[in-house]
């Protein structure tokens, strides 16, 4: 649905799914995409995209020749090379969830726990 709004030159918001653009998009964020063609974004600026599972937010590392290169902050690889037919337009956040902290669980902690003990004992048989 939103990608049709955004090919029929409306604006469209949605709440980010997903931790490939961390931290500047994070898992939950309202972020809306303004409708543009792909020759107005530059390398910079966040970009959103049909890939092959849906719509995708990232950021634009360069232009090339075919189109322009995306990549997550969070990635190490970009997406490679998106016709400009595929841009939908410029992202932006909206509103960011609350940053949360947590006590890691005691399931966590065990775990910790019997792989440190599981270290030591290796390193202790070694020497």
């Amino acid at each position: 649905m939103v990608i049709e709004l955004l090919r029929e030159g409306q604006p469209a918001r949605f709440t980010a799914r997903g931790g490939s653009m961390w931290p500047a998009v994070r898992d939950g964020a309202l972020v809306e995409v303004t409708p543009c063609p792909a020759a107005a974004l530059t390398p910079g600026e966040l970009g959103a995209y049909v890939g092959a599972r849906g719509l995708v937010v990232h950021r634009v590392v360069a232009r090339e020749p075919g189109g322009l290169r995306f990549r997550g902050d969070a990635r190490a690889q970009d997406d490679g090379v998106v016709d400009d037919a595929r841009v939908l337009g410029r992202a932006r956040v909206v509103a960011a969830p609350p940053w949360r902290v947590s006590a890691p669980r005691p399931q966590h902690l065990l775990l910790a726990w019997r792989a440190a003990r599981s270290w030591l004992r290796r390193k202790a048989a070694r020497t």
